[in-house]
């Protein structure tokens, strides 16, 4: 979004004092626009609100109201600026873009399409409009735009990887290997090119090759959470026990919220008997994620093997209902929404 937004900045209000505008409303929005300047978004919004309320009629002030929300991450209170704005491309672009920070992706794809369409050069743009196809849900989209995008840079270690998500949420995980090798070769440095790699060759069990990518990733970034999660759960199946307890334990001293390490941990403290910490792992990656059929599958084993009928038949229930879902979570987890 950074690169779309170079050249958007705040508009300046030296034409105002030639038309018939409040001056008080001129003083507060080129304060305003100082404020911006200094990147103190925040007092930004103050007073172009401020020359907003004196003088409703000052051309774009919506805008910068927008821009300054949107600087500030608050893209709700920036789309609800842009709305009010006349429509036109660069309106449109950000409404899109408030959008897609809202992870609203099939809203801000409806608002990029036109935008993309009418500029056939403009990459960025394209770009965004595929992620924001592969994120909702429609891959076929953003195959065919990743296509696109290829063919004017088949070196583009970021186009390949997002071709490679699109790929495997459509259940083509060996095409999807393909382009993650060619992104991991073209730039080994780019973040998460490593993990995807390794994500991919541990879906179809070759887990000696998806822990030298772990490895990789954590070379690059030693605090990836997802890979040290992976790594420690390559590590489990290879026997490793020691050794992925640390690494597990690692992912979630940076990352809290992983169901799969806190799950990974509970299995390792099943096999080793320590059936009352495995117990609170596997109820802290339910907690996490409500929907993990592993997680509600393991302690319903349990808690039958330590003969608490009552409790292991409600999570047995529970399992029952998430298989008749038959739930798959796609590879959007390397760049995507978390």
């Amino acid at each position: 979004m950074k690169v779309l937004l170079l050249g958007l900045a705040l508009l300046t209000s030296e034409a105002l004092s030639q038309q018939q505008y409040k001056p008080e409303a001129i003083a507060q929005a080129n304060l305003g626009v100082n404020l911006a300047k200094q990147n103190k978004y925040r007092e930004a919004v103050q007073a172009y609100k401020r020359a907003a309320a004196l003088d409703p009629t000052l051309p774009n002030i919506n805008l910068n109201i927008g821009l300054a929300w949107f600087k500030l991450g608050d893209f709700r209170q920036a789309l609800a600026a842009f709305e009010k704005e006349a429509p036109g491309d660069r309106v449109t672009t950000l409404i899109g873009m408030s959008y897609f920070g809202l992870a609203k992706y099939k809203e801000a794809a409806a608002h990029l399409k036109p935008l993309a369409d009418a500029q056939p050069d403009n990459t960025e743009l394209a770009y965004l409009l595929a992620k924001c196809y592969v994120w909702s849900g429609d891959a076929d989209a953003g195959t065919a735009l990743f296509r696109k995008l290829l063919e004017r840079d088949p070196d583009s270690v970021t186009v390949h990887m997002l071709m490679g998500e699109a790929l495997d949420s459509r259940h083509q995980t060996n095409d999807a290997i393909k382009e993650f090798e060619i992104a991991a070769k073209n730039g080994p440095a780019q973040p998460d090119v490593h993990f995807g790699l390794g994500y991919l060759y541990w879906k179809q069990k070759r887990y000696e090759d998806a822990g030298r990518e772990f490895d990789l990733e954590l070379k690059n970034n030693p605090k990836q959470a997802q890979a040290l999660a992976y790594l420690g759960d390559v590590q489990m199946k290879a026997g490793d026990n020691v050794q992925a307890v640390v690494s597990l334990k690692k992912s979630i001293e940076i990352q809290k919220d992983s169901h799969f390490a806190h799950l990974d941990l509970g299995m390792i403290d099943q096999q080793d008997k320590h059936n009352n910490q495995a117990l609170a792992e596997f109820r802290e990656a339910i907690r996490i994620d409500p929907s993990s059929y592993d997680a509600h599958y393991r302690l319903a084993r349990l808690l039958k093997d330590l003969g608490r009928k009552a409790e292991a038949d409600k999570e047995f229930a529970i399992v029952q209902k998430l298989h008749e879902k038959e739930i798959e979570e796609p590879l959007m987890r390397i760049s995507g929404p978390r």
